[in-house]
């Protein structure tokens, strides 16, 4: 014990012996020479220290130095620019007078990390370990084992002059030997947000030299979350595994820097795939995704070499249910409803070029839902397209084209479609909250405009629509019923009658011509054998209105007795108002027609219909 003690006691008195001696021993100079010497053996580049040196004993025995720059290649920035050093010393070489620096830490450090248009960087190295690592040469030890930045920056910059910032809080980064495995951890902050990184890599010195190695890393942050792992070369190739969730995706893209709007879609997501990243590009070869509650899985591919990022790949799902997205998708608000007024903004439709076709068995939308569906998303050069290849819907098939394009502060829009074999009933309520049509519908539309607005756009409307549809019904009036009261009392009728029951039809059709947002028809008529309609005339599609006048002709069993009614459409497309006309109906009554034509001009014949005139068989029933 006593041995015990007295070996203490010298080791304590050399250590004493130590901190007073050595001081005098190394004055400035020889620990500027020694730090420096560790620097260009590490790098191979001068390095330059502008402040002073002084060494300290607490807590370990440390080099403290302000101001160290390590240049860059001829005519590049400084590869290391640092305000504080601070070297922990080796106490083995220290007791026997040597100065040797074991690790480093970095205070306000700012590394640059730059690429010339011929494709050299600032961290090529011609000479010095990491030189020698490069040309697979692993003989030499690491002159310094561990590096740590605080309060520092790492800044990137491209041969196109395009460049970014990662804020380092606190990392370290362990690399004890070439032939050891590296790692590295830390806080980062990048546009404001801060991460938890990781990185292992099992054979750097191979990865430096041209070859590979096994890498894993992670991110755990407020936009992503991310892990990876495979093999990485020194192309800077991966092959492995990726897994990436957040809570938003819309957020996390802003992070990354595309410009989307504000929205409530694109929320929370998670990506599993095998992947391969290199300088051109990410490809996810088997992804499954999760985005907004929907699950999905294909192939992606995300090209970064051009001007713009592209993305194109396929995906597939058994159900999507695009909800979350309507009321951004909305072209009209408020009750009664209107166009919605707000500038159209398909910038965030371009933020990357899109080729992604997309397939599911069935699709849901509010209340809208489709079978199995088809479309494909594209967009390049300022153009949007949605094509919808094909979609079962209530019985029948959905297809059709939606382009916008950017022209200065305004967006073309063209629109293409056609439906078959769809129950009108079912599908009005659902896409437009109609509810006065039934039957088995097909139809055409064709339509183009251009707008800053949904608003303004509409007003520019041109193209046209044909619709047929087939053993249905005009839910809301029974015309064949009111007509029968007209012919008995032509004045009281109107108000007996009121709104409800049901006109039904063999066949229906009508088609519109729509120039400068109004849809004008003068072929327009439905027939169920003993009674028939016919109605022209225009619906304002900037203001959501008809205007229409039509002619109702029935007869009963035996076609013995035909009576004509004019009638008219009229008010907004949510409600509208269908009445016998007025005046008509004052010419029918025996009794009100000597006070109308009181009031009649000169030569005017109050005795025929404003519409069309009243058969002669027809005024003689009168």
């Amino acid at each position: 014990m006593k041995r015990i003690g007295l070996s203490l006691a010298a080791i304590a008195a050399a250590l004493v012996a130590l901190v007073l001696i050595v001081p005098s021993l190394a004055p400035e100079s020889a620990l500027r020479e020694a730090l420096t010497r560790q620097l260009v053996a590490l790098t191979g580049r001068p390095v330059r220290i502008d402040g002073p040196v002084r060494l300290s004993w607490a807590p370990l025995p440390t080099l403290l130095v302000e101001k160290v720059t390590i240049p860059g290649p001829d005519g590049m920035p400084p590869l290391l620019v640092s305000d504080k050093l601070q070297g922990e010393l080796n106490l083995t070489p220290l007791l026997i007078g040597r100065l040797e620096v074991s690790s480093l830490m970095l205070k306000r450090a700012r590394i640059g990390l730059t690429t010339t248009k011929t494709h050299d960087h600032s961290w090529d190295f011609k000479t010095g370990v990491l030189a020698d690592a490069a040309n697979g040469h692993f003989e030499k030890a690491m002159p310094i084992s561990a590096l740590r930045l605080v309060d520092s920056t790492i800044q990137y910059a491209d041969a196109g002059g395009q460049s970014t910032t990662v804020s380092i809080e606190d990392a370290t980064l362990a690399w004890s030997g070439l032939t050891d495995a590296m790692s590295a951890s830390g806080i980062i902050n990048w546009r404001d947000r801060n991460a938890e990184v990781s990185v292992a890599i099992a054979e750097p010195a191979s990865l430096i030299s041209g070859g590979k190695s096994d890498m894993r890393a992670r991110i755990k942050g407020e936009m992503l979350n991310l892990t990876t792992s495979g093999t990485v070369d020194g192309d800077g190739r991966l092959q492995g595994q990726v897994t990436a969730n957040g809570a938003s995706l819309r957020e996390t893209l802003r992070w990354l820097g595309l410009p989307l709007p504000d929205g409530h879609s694109l929320a929370a997501f998670e990506v599993q795939s095998p992947v391969t990243v290199d300088p051109t590009g990410i490809s996810l070869d088997d992804v499954q995704l999760t985005l907004d509650g929907n699950e999905a899985e294909g192939s992606l591919l995300i090209q970064l070499a051009g001007e713009r990022p592209k993305v194109s790949g396929t995906l597939a799902a058994d159900t999507i249910d695009l909800s979350a997205y309507s009321s951004e998708v909305q072209l009209s608000r408020g009750m009664p409803r209107q166009w919605r007024d707000d500038r159209i903004n398909i910038k965030s439709l371009m933020v990357s070029d899109l080729d992604v076709r997309i397939s599911a068995g069935e699709t849901v939308i509010d209340k809208i839902k489709l079978g199995r569906t088809a479309a494909t998303i594209s967009s390049h050069d300022g153009v949007f397209e949605f094509a919808l290849g094909e979609a079962a819907a209530y019985g029948g098939t959905l297809k059709g084209n939606v382009t916008l394009k950017s022209t200065g502060n305004a967006v073309e829009f063209t629109a293409t479609g056609n439906f078959d074999s769809v129950e009108m009933g079912k599908s009005l309520p659902d896409f437009f909250g109609f509810h006065h049509l039934e039957g088995t519908g097909e139809g055409t539309i064709e339509i183009n405009g251009t707008g800053a607005s949904v608003a303004e756009l509409s007003r520019s409307l041109e193209g046209r629509a044909d619709i047929k549809v087939g053993n249905g019904a005009l839910v809301g009036i029974d015309l064949a019923d009111l007509m029968q009261k007209i012919e008995k009392r032509p004045l009281s009728a109107r108000f007996e009658s009121g709104y409800g029951g049901r006109t039904t039809f063999d066949t229906a059709q009508a088609s519109f011509k729509i120039t400068g947002g109004l849809a004008k028809t003068t072929d327009c008529r439905l027939d169920n054998g003993s009674l028939s309609v016919t109605l022209a005339g225009q619906s304002n599609i900037a203001l959501r209105s008809l205007d229409m006048a039509g002619m109702a002709n029935w007869s009963d069993g035996d076609g013995a007795s035909p009576f004509r009614l004019p009638f008219r459409v009229s008010g907004g497309w949510d409600v509208p108002v269908v009445e016998p006309d007025t005046e008509a109906l004052i010419r029918r009554s025996g009794a009100a027609a000597p006070l109308l034509r009181s009031f009649a001009k000169p030569g005017q014949d109050v005795t025929q219909d404003s519409v069309t005139s009243v058969p002669a068989s027809s005024a003689q029933a009168q």
